[in-house]
């Protein structure tokens, strides 16, 4: 087996752990799940994202690719929009009534699959 093909599917394994832990019905369950790891700690939140990590590690091995780039910049503001609305939420109850009902209204199951669909086609136009 190749070196990517093993990389592809190490890739799309970790995108599947990412996809079944955070999956739920809404938003605003799936903030409740985030911050039970971000309350733990921080840095144990970006370990629940291996393929975020997996990601920084590529974009070396690659040398500095630009595919591996926009993946980083994408998950990155993915999770930093993630723990902003966190804080706000469960820290310092901050959101408006309009962001509650955002948060709790139901998300599309299609949603989750987004990120299992896009991020392993760039990975895939950086390693071929």
């Amino acid at each position: 087996m190749s070196t990517e093909l093993i990389l592809m599917l190490s890739f799309i394994g970790a995108e599947l752990f990412e996809l079944y832990w955070q999956k739920s019905p809404t938003l605003l369950r799936m903030l409740e799940r985030i911050y039970v790891y971000y309350r733990q700690s921080p840095f144990l939140l970006y370990v629940m994202h291996p393929s975020y990590v997996m990601s920084l590690g590529l974009f070396y091995t690659t040398h500095y690719n630009l595919w591996v780039l926009l993946i980083i910049a994408i998950k990155s503001v993915d999770i930093l929009f993630k723990v902003m609305l966190v804080r706000q939420h469960f820290e310092q109850d901050a959101l408006s009534d309009e962001m509650m009902q955002v948060l709790n209204a139901p998300l599309h199951p299609i949603l989750f699959f987004m990120g299992l669909s896009l991020y392993p086609y760039l990975l895939f136009l950086a390693l071929y």
